[in-house]
């Protein structure tokens, strides 16, 4: 079936509708740069209501598998691709993309020059779009249009009750935002034991959950959007070791008077450049965001650490007092380069120290 990405002033990109025919989408439209990991940017929960253009040309060519993905089932609205591969090879027995998204009940789009695509999101930035097929009227257009929202975004993906992970070491509470499954990977991995509550929690509720320290997790949306949510961000700022991940770095730099605002077509990828000034090391990072917080009234507390190399903006803050750090990429990776897993480390020394335990 022949079908079309339409967007709001009127241009389309045409090509074969793959997944669920039956559907179509509808969210703003992004693209991402990794050469592989296309599972784990479906299922990121960041990627909620926004329709992914995969770069690189071949998709599908290792097919899917339940070990990739960073969560229950995919989140993003749906995918376009320049070519997907037919017969996938992988060493685990592997089904292919396109019935993975049949499954559930994803559309996407093939045949598509991406490259033309990217270029025209870099050029007008970030837009609404909607997906579907290519004789699809004005009228289911236009109602597709009006019901793009992403103000409830992390509401929609965060877990409904809290859970526990792990057995033994000291308690991280992770608040999920849209927590991806390697963020509480990499803290097991480290010893610790993982309790993830949903992102509603009460500063009350946080108490009583008596943390070692505290993770606000990655995920999707306008951050300005959930201020309603920083009360217990700043109990934790003030009470434990705490480290923000993408939109939890946002949302710290919400509550400590900062402001976010939007980037022209986001940081979406696997190959992005930061510099970090602790260790001089220029990190190649795995990145997912629209927005970025402008650190000016922070600086006075807290110092800019990471920077990104390609606009500057501020990717990373150390308080100078209380142990507080935040990354704006992910340092979990998931899919993407490992250049960042030391700042968990880092991480696992705040904890350690705030216990008067050293970090054997």
């Amino acid at each position: 079936m022949r079908g079309a990405l339409f967007f709001e002033d009127g241009t389309r990109f045409e090509g074969r509708m793959i997944g669920d025919v039956s559907k179509a989408a509808a969210g703003e439209v992004v693209f991402n740069t990794a050469m592989t990991g296309y599972q784990e940017i479906f299922t990121d929960p960041s990627y909620f209501g926004q329709i992914v253009v995969l770069t690189y040309p071949l998709i599908g060519n290792y097919g899917t598998f339940a070990e990739a993905a960073e969560s229950l089932f995919p989140w993003a609205a749906a995918v376009v691709v320049k070519q997907d591969a037919q017969f996938p090879s992988h060493f685990g027995g592997s089904e292919r993309f396109e019935s993975y998204l049949k499954r559930y009940h994803k559309c996407g789009l093939a045949g598509v020059d991406t490259r033309a695509l990217t270029l025209y999101i870099r050029k007008r930035g970030t837009q609404h779009a909607v997906l579907g097929p290519v004789d699809m009227s004005e009228a289911e257009r236009l109602e597709a249009f009006s019901h793009i929202d992403l103000s409830g975004s992390v509401f929609q993906v965060t877990t409904p009750k809290a859970y526990s992970m792990g057995e033994k070491g000291p308690n991280i509470v992770v608040i999920d935002y849209g927590a991806k499954n390697s963020i509480m990977a990499q803290l097991l991995q480290r010893d610790f034991r993982v309790t993830v509550v949903p992102a509603t929690v009460t500063v009350q509720e946080l108490m009583d959950y008596d943390p070692d320290g505290v993770v606000l997790s990655n995920g999707p949306g306008n951050p300005s959007d959930f201020k309603m949510l920083l009360p217990p961000v700043r109990y934790a700022i003030d009470h434990y070791p705490t480290l923000g991940i993408c939109l939890g770095h946002q949302l710290v730099g919400l509550a400590e008077g900062a402001s976010t605002y939007p980037l022209k077509f986001g940081h979406h990828g696997a190959n992005h450049p930061l510099l970090d000034d602790d260790t001089g090391r220029v990190l190649i990072t795995s990145q997912n965001h629209g927005y970025a917080v402008d650190p000016s009234p922070l600086l006075d507390r807290y110092r800019i650490r990471l920077t990104n190399l390609h606009d500057q903006t501020a990717e990373g803050f150390q308080h100078k007092e209380k142990p507080v750090m935040t990354v704006q990429h992910h340092p979990e990776a998931g899919p993407g380069p490992w250049d960042s897993h030391y700042l968990f480390d880092e991480y696992v020394d705040m904890v350690m120290q705030r216990k008067g335990l050293t970090n054997a």
